[in-house]
């Protein structure tokens, strides 16, 4: 865990407070589901969809958080996933109608 301090105006601009900022390192496991027509073509689409929240979905993080009065700002996330490593859990053969 890294941290930084800096001086951030509070809500009301009437002071200056001064609050951490914590970038925190988590390990993830995400279950990506893809039909497609073999394995590899499957393979090669799961990256797509791995990418870091955009801008709209951190901002109604950070509004459902202050609704829960947790006064704490997500300002970046980052996923990175590691060389080659979707592993196939299961694989369901189906035939289109």
């Amino acid at each position: 865990m890294n941290s930084r301090t800096r001086r951030q105006q509070t809500s009301d601009r009437a002071d200056t407070a001064t609050v951490q900022e914590y970038a925190f390192q988590v390990k993830l496991v995400a279950v990506v589901r893809v039909r497609a027509a073999d394995e590899a073509h499957a393979r090669k689409v799961v990256p797509s969809v791995l990418g870091s929240p955009g801008t709209a979905e951190i901002r109604l993080v950070n509004e459902s958080n202050n609704a829960l009065g947790l006064n704490a700002t997500v300002t970046v996330v980052d996923f990175f996933a590691k060389g080659d490593s979707a592993v196939l859990l299961e694989r369901k053969d189906k035939k289109d109608r």
